[in-house]
């Protein structure tokens, strides 16, 4: 078929693929190597934006680690005070006369009505004293000397269930809050902790709810002489004592609308977003897809182990926006105080740096596309021009030699080209003046 094709419809394909061809070679390395290199880097960037969120999460849960640490031994060393101030006051013991008790549960807020031996430290009984301006043995002196919250439980039962006889915790009233008791037996069914471990004759230092709010605790046996426990000692600092480490939560940003946020393993916020929430239970909260996506990362964070970090996807539309954006979260659990430790953003914002580099990458194959069209464009005018400027001489060589074949021997035949077209328009010249000269003799002969 090239065979067939006019020598300027030749030169003009040549002349073309001569430009082309190193332009597709140029730009499909060159696209090859944009792709490899914006997918890898893609993928760095986002493996430092998860990176960055998993040090993020990591961060928290060493200053939580190391807050309870530090409380655990603050903790640890007011209970050896709490217990060798009731040492040097006599120690615990019962009288024989009795008093009766109007007692609450301090979880189901049940009354419930008992008598029981006055308990004493030394000679003196502890008393009923619920106004806060009124001494209190043990518990105040405790107070004074390393400030955390002081109680001391009589214990009402067989099943354990433990009565303030004498504290320095306060109700929401502002009044001692004697008279209400841990039960052995939690409203959910299960045994609490505290109890279960003080029973066994252990030592419990952790987290632990205390009247009205949660508190990190420390609670020991209290035994009589014949090494029965009858009570327990306990000490604790409530958790919003430690507003340092919640104000450094509150501050922690990611991209531009995440944060970082703690739960409780029920769903309840301890903290939230701007603290706005805190206390609101959101176990039963769904994402845009349906799902209970709070109690997939309690459950996900729970199975975890101390350090390890889950991650989980969801759609979510905040209030306000047109459209559902995917989030992404980072999930640690700190068992010591049950927190649910996230932290999370919308993926779009996540990945800002890769979306740019990818409209980057589209921009830039576009930019290549323009220059190929361009100068494909620029390769056809410029080898059409040169290819008439070839062939035109050509032709008109052509078309003299067939007007000569024809018997027209006055053809002006143009011989000024240097060039080898110039050589061949001389040489059909000569021939035109040869046949002109033949033509002549044959006419003087006949």
């Amino acid at each position: 078929m090239f065979k067939t094709l006019k020598i300027q419809s030749k030169m003009l394909i040549i002349g073309c693929l001569l430009v082309v061809i190193p332009q597709l070679i140029v730009a499909s390395i060159t696209f090859i190597q944009n792709k490899l290199i914006l997918n890898n880097t893609i993928e760095e960037t986002s493996h430092l934006a998860y990176n960055d969120l998993d040090h993020l999460v990591k961060s928290v849960y060493g200053l939580v680690q190391s807050h309870q640490d530090v409380n655990q031994i603050n903790i640890k060393n007011s209970l050896n005070v709490a217990r060798e101030i009731a040492a040097k006051n006599g120690g615990f013991s019962f009288d024989e006369k009795t008093v009766r008790w109007d007692a609450v549960n301090q979880f189901s807020l049940a009354p419930t009505s008992i008598e029981l031996p006055q308990m004493k430290v030394g000679n003196t009984w502890l008393g009923q004293v619920s106004n806060p301006l009124d001494n209190v043995l043990v518990v105040d002196r405790v107070r004074d000397l390393v400030d955390v919250t002081c109680t001391i439980f009589q214990r009402m039962n067989g099943t354990g269930d433990m009565l303030r006889v004498a504290t320095n915790v306060l109700k929401k009233e502002g009044t001692r809050a004697i008279g209400t008791f841990i039960p052995g037996t939690e409203p959910d069914g299960r045994q609490n902790p505290v109890v279960a471990a003080v029973l066994k004759g252990e030592t419990f230092v952790g987290k632990a709810y205390v009247v009205n709010a949660e508190y990190i605790t420390a609670y020991e046996p209290i035994r009589d002489s014949a090494n029965k426990i009858i009570g327990m000692l306990y000490v604790g600092i409530p958790l919003e004592r430690v507003k340092s480490l919640r104000q450094t939560i509150l501050n922690m940003v990611v991209g531009k609308t995440g944060y970082v946020w703690v739960l409780d393993s029920k769903g309840n916020y301890v903290i939230s977003q701007q603290g706005k929430r805190d206390g609101e239970n959101i176990l039963n909260s769904k994402d845009d897809a349906g799902n209970p996506f709070i109690q997939e990362m309690i459950k996900k964070a729970k199975a975890l182990k101390p350090g390890e970090i889950a991650e989980h996807h969801y759609p979510w539309k905040n209030p306000g926006e047109l459209e559902t954006r995917m989030k992404i979260a980072r999930v640690v659990y700190f068992e010591p105080w049950d927190w649910v430790i996230g932290a999370g953003s919308a993926e779009d914002e996540f990945l800002e740096s890769s979306t740019k580099l990818k409209a980057a990458a589209i921009r830039s194959t576009f930019l290549l596309l323009g220059v190929f069209i361009i100068s494909l464009a620029a390769a056809v005018w410029v080898w059409t021009i040169v290819a008439k400027q070839i062939t035109r001489p050509i032709v008109n060589l052509t078309d003299a030699a067939e007007r000569m074949s024809k018997g027209e021997l006055d053809i002006n035949i143009d011989t000024s080209a240097k060039d080898e077209i110039g050589s061949l328009a001389q040489a059909i010249d000569r021939m035109q003046t040869s046949l002109k000269l033949a033509m002549s003799r044959l006419r003087k002969e006949k």
